[in-house]
């Protein structure tokens, strides 16, 4: 099982704060000794430092007009390939753990659900599919305040040819809500 950064460290502060409550101390028990050692509180990143004034970004018209698309982004990169797929590489000033959020937070209130993806320490991927539009989004951290994306999205009704970036089926039915496994 794949865990991201958060989860991680959680699970580092969880296991030395019961490491720490199981470890004796072999000093005095007297009545005015105090423990020296206070449990471990795990503290969630700071989050990334918000533009003044947001970028407007000029989004090619292979995004889908509905798709969500993260503030202050930076395109450098577009591509389509010869079955149709458009490969849209942009970055933006988020932790990687802040693009994952905006992923599983707004796609599936704008109607697109997530299949079930993979996340690791310093990237995270997430299929999804809305209609006819079926697509990848690939999270890329490159600092910590920085994350490079990978969007490829195909419309299956001007597709030709059958890409195995993007392959025809539904997401996964999971229970889970997350597209990390």
């Amino acid at each position: 099982m794949l865990r991201t950064r958060g989860a991680s460290c959680l699970a580092l502060a969880a296991a030395a704060a019961v490491l720490t409550a199981c470890s004796g101390s072999s000093g005095s028990t007297g009545a005015g000794s105090t423990s020296s050692i206070a449990p471990a509180t795990p503290t969630a990143p700071a989050p990334c430092a918000t533009p003044a004034h947001p970028k407007q970004t000029k989004w090619p018209a292979s995004v889908p007009s509905d798709l969500p698309k993260p503030a202050n982004a930076t395109i450098q990169q577009q591509t389509t390939a010869s079955d149709g797929v458009h490969i849209l590489k942009f970055s933006t000033p988020t932790s990687l753990r802040e693009s994952v959020i905006f992923v599983v937070d707004k796609l599936p209130k704008a109607g697109y659900v997530l299949g079930r993806g993979d996340a690791e320490a310093a990237e995270a991927d997430a299929p999804f599919i809305h209609g006819n539009i079926r697509g990848l989004v690939r999270m890329l951290e490159t600092a910590p305040c920085q994350t490079l994306w990978l969007l490829a999205t195909v419309d299956t009704s001007q597709q030709t040819g059958n890409s195995p970036l993007l392959t025809p089926h539904s997401p996964s039915g999971s229970p889970s809500p997350l597209p990390f496994g």
